[in-house]
């Protein structure tokens, strides 16, 4: 049975968002330059919902299993709540959830009354973002500039996120930033970073601290600075927000030292690292592990370390590790792992394929030679090749 949707619940007057009142037509006003026009625009833009895409991420909604009736009982009193509360929070957080349900409640099913069921959960969740959005309320109106940007529509998807950011949603004045780097605008760039970092966002931190440690965007090279917005960064990193960067670029610099800004000090470089590591950073873990495998940075040399921290890596897709990983299973590590041929060839081979050109040279001595696979020399000539188109000079 499809979701009843009633019309009046979505007349102008029916409910107010806090801060903010609800008028017919039109959205909170914006100033400044050409982000002036945003009222009339975003008006017009966000008639059509996207497609929103599924987040991968995203945690199954599954209301009463495979039970159409449980699901649309509680479906309906969810509705219920939802249509009488007063809270923006509330109302945005059941637009999220019918959006979900309709994702997850009708995955992989092609019957057309599960697909209408599907496309009136969507219709229902973007009437509640797009009123949450015309009342001023930022979640809302990041959610659907990020739903249209998955869908590719940048010119919906960005005066939604210069409201968002007017109204402080440090995520959406991250994305204005990069928008405006991507088109050479560094002072607006800067000016959005900086707001974002204002707000506590990590990777508007991170990068504000790389542009200063290099350089970039018109700023001078400035390491105090550098290590301020990186510090502050790393101190706010976690595995959801990226900012473990910060955390590596901070072990990177405390490990080679800058004085007299900073010193070397090999310990909190390490103690970096691990910060990085564990908050599930391909690079740092790439580094943690060859740091066990040669002895570097106060770590003993230690074949089992070494080779958590490259599986970890490799996992995450990280070539370096990846190689690194086929060179133990190529010689083994004793009490470890067995020498084993065929996984030096995968891992390699994996690694080869994002074109890490030693990788690349790898793969085609392996197919010459017959290891890890039978002898072959059409796809060893054929990696070659790909090895000295990238470079590699043997």
């Amino acid at each position: 049975m499809s979701p009843i949707i009633n019309d009046a619940y979505y007349d102008e007057g029916v409910y107010s968002v806090s801060g903010f009142s609800v008028v017919s037509g039109n959205t909170s006003v914006v100033s400044e330059d050409v982000e002036s026009v945003l009222t009339d625009q975003l008006q017009q833009t966000i008639n059509r919902r996207p497609t929103f895409i599924k987040n991968k991420s995203n945690q199954k909604v599954r209301i009463g299993g495979a039970d159409p009736h449980t699901f649309q009982k509680t479906l309906n009193a969810y509705r219920q709540n939802a249509h009488n509360a007063t809270d923006p929070a509330l109302q945005f957080q059941y637009a999220k959830f019918l959006i979900e349900a309709a994702n997850d409640q009708y995955e992989n099913s092609s019957s057309s009354s599960n697909i209408k069921n599907k496309n009136d959960l969507f219709d229902e969740g973007f009437k509640f973002l797009k009123k949450l959005s015309n009342a001023g309320y930022p979640d809302a109106q990041y959610y659907l500039a990020s739903s249209y940007n998955q869908d590719g529509e940048w010119d919906k998807a960005y005066p939604l996120y210069v409201q968002a950011a007017k109204h402080n949603h440090p995520i959406a004045s991250y994305e204005i930033a990069t928008y405006y780097e991507s088109k050479k605008n560094y002072k607006k760039a800067s000016q959005y970073y900086k707001k974002s970092a204002s707000q506590g966002y990590s990777l508007a931190m991170y990068r504000l601290g790389c542009a200063a440690l290099r350089g970039e965007m018109h700023m001078r090279k400035d390491i105090k600075n550098a290590i301020k917005w990186l510090k502050r960064a790393a101190a706010t990193a976690t595995k959801e927000n990226n900012g473990a960067a910060a955390a590596y670029e901070l072990s990177v610099l405390y490990e080679d030292g800058y004085p007299p800004s900073i010193y070397r000090d090999e310990l909190y470089s390490l103690e970096l690292l691990v910060q990085a590591a564990e908050l599930d950073y391909p690079p740092a873990q790439y580094k943690l592990g060859w740091c066990f495998e040669y002895g570097e940075l106060g770590c003993p040399t230690d074949a089992v370390q070494s080779i958590h921290w490259f599986l970890l890596a490799a996992e995450n897709e990280e070539p370096n590790a990846q190689f690194s990983l086929a060179g133990w299973y190529l010689t083994g590590a004793e009490g470890v792992i067995e020498p084993n041929d065929k996984e030096a060839f995968e891992w390699a081979m994996r690694a080869a394929k994002q074109g890490y050109v030693k990788a690349e040279y790898a793969v085609a001595y392996f197919y010459e030679m017959g290891i890890g696979k039978e002898k072959n020399m059409k796809e060893a000539l054929h990696w070659y090749a790909i090895a000295a188109e990238h470079g590699d000079e043997r």
